[in-house]
């Protein structure tokens, strides 16, 4: 079995890299990054770089990509490089022949993925999308909570993050920074009635109760693929996402977006020409990279989600609801971020030895087993519970 990594210098890629070596029990890993220097800095900062192979790859040539492939003998690939690049990671795996997993596409370029459905049916090959955490194991908690209920009317799915320090400083999501910016400036679409709805951008406030030692918080709906496939994958009427942002970062993602980080617009400063959004993403990137040294002695940081699963069981109203919750391990130092990085690992393993073999392009919901799949969580001291509550009536 051999897999390869596209993206494996960030935060997540790396981490998925990890996973694959020490927990999966790959033996074949290839690393890619779109520049090799940083790809070797962020192995050797995990102590990966003696079991891991390195290369230079950029996710958006396809040509370069499936020449890679095909010479490599490459199983199944793993994109996590930034959503922008699904389309074309996707195109190099149809042409080298291998499976494919990343970690979303953002509502709309996850619906394109799923155009190339009968391409990749014809060709024989499975591509499962959306494995980060969110989408990920939200899906497929989704449908885990579907498989519960005799009828599935709305699923509403909440996502939060934080830590326990004692001075609360603003701090950044478990995913990229260029994801977070869109979140911020894009209209996200929900599916409400059967139906694709525009919302105003962080419309929808409500106030949703998560588990400590978050508790009571503001979410917001936010541009998310849950919403493009769930609501069809698994017959739900009603899908819906939104996030609890810690009042610091939102502060923080509110002021970035005022300036205009999230600008792709190149600016001239002193001769260089470079975007605001490029110069935010390298600030981010380095802030990672020197994170990745700085192991911490206890666990402080948490990635919290609550998915309500909402319909009929045995002729009465009945909700699934499942807590995912992660908190930052020390005595791997892995971050919380780990929630984003083990599915992909786990998909990409079960690809390889044909657990899932499905030939098409699917989201998460529609191809992984939800029960092994929280058992491998567990694992990685990822947190999953499930609870329901039924009403009786007697009349």
């Amino acid at each position: 079995m051999k897999t390869l990594i596209l993206g494996a210098s960030g935060q997540i890629g790396a981490y998925t890299v990890q996973d694959l070596v020490e927990m999966c029990g790959v033996k074949d890993v290839i690393a890619s990054s779109l520049r090799l220097d940083d790809v070797k800095n962020a192995m050797t900062a995990l102590k990966l770089d003696k079991k891991v192979q390195m290369v230079e790859l950029n996710a958006y040539d396809v040509d370069i990509v499936a020449k890679t492939i095909k010479k490599e003998k490459v199983d199944a690939v793993v994109n996590c490089a930034w959503y922008q690049t699904n389309l074309a990671a996707m195109d190099a795996c149809l042409k080298g022949g291998a499976a494919y997993t990343d970690l979303g596409g953002f509502f709309d370029t996850c619906l394109k993925q799923l155009k190339l459905h009968k391409k990749w049916k014809d060709a024989g090959i499975n591509a499962t999308i959306g494995l980060g955490s969110t989408p990920g194991m939200t899906n497929i908690a989704g449908a885990a909570g579907a498989k519960r209920l005799d009828r599935i009317d709305s699923i509403d799915i909440v996502c939060a993050w934080g830590n326990t320090l004692p001075v609360k400083e603003a701090g950044w999501p478990g995913y990229s920074i260029r994801t977070v910016l869109d979140e911020f400036t894009q209209q996200s679409v929900q599916w409400i009635r059967n139906k694709y709805q525009k919302q105003e951008i962080l419309g929808g406030e409500k106030e949703v109760m998560m588990p400590d030692p978050i508790g009571k918080i503001k979410t917001y709906y936010v541009k998310h693929s849950e919403p493009a496939t769930m609501g069809k994958y698994l017959k739900a009427k009603n899908v819906t996402f939104r996030i609890g942002f810690p009042p610091n970062d939102m502060s923080t993602f509110q002021t970035l977006r005022a300036l205009g980080f999230a600008d792709e617009t190149p600016l001239d400063i002193s001769g260089c020409k470079i975007s605001p959004l490029d110069f935010l993403t390298g600030m981010h990137q380095r802030g990672i990279e020197q994170g990745r040294t700085a192991i911490p002695k206890e666990e402080y940081e948490y990635d919290m989600f609550r998915i309500d699963c909402m319909g009929e069981k045995d002729g009465m109203p009945s909700t699934v609801t499942y807590s995912i919750v992660t908190w930052n391990d020390p005595v791997r130092g892995v971050s919380s971020a780990r929630d984003t990085a083990v599915p992909p690992a786990i998909v990409s393993l079960w690809q390889m030895k044909r657990k899932i073999k499905a030939p098409g392009v699917f989201p998460a919901e529609a191809t992984v087993d939800p029960e092994p799949f929280f058992e491998e969580l567990g694992k990685r001291k990822i947190k999953v519970e499930e609870r329901t509550t039924t009403s009786t009536k007697y009349y």
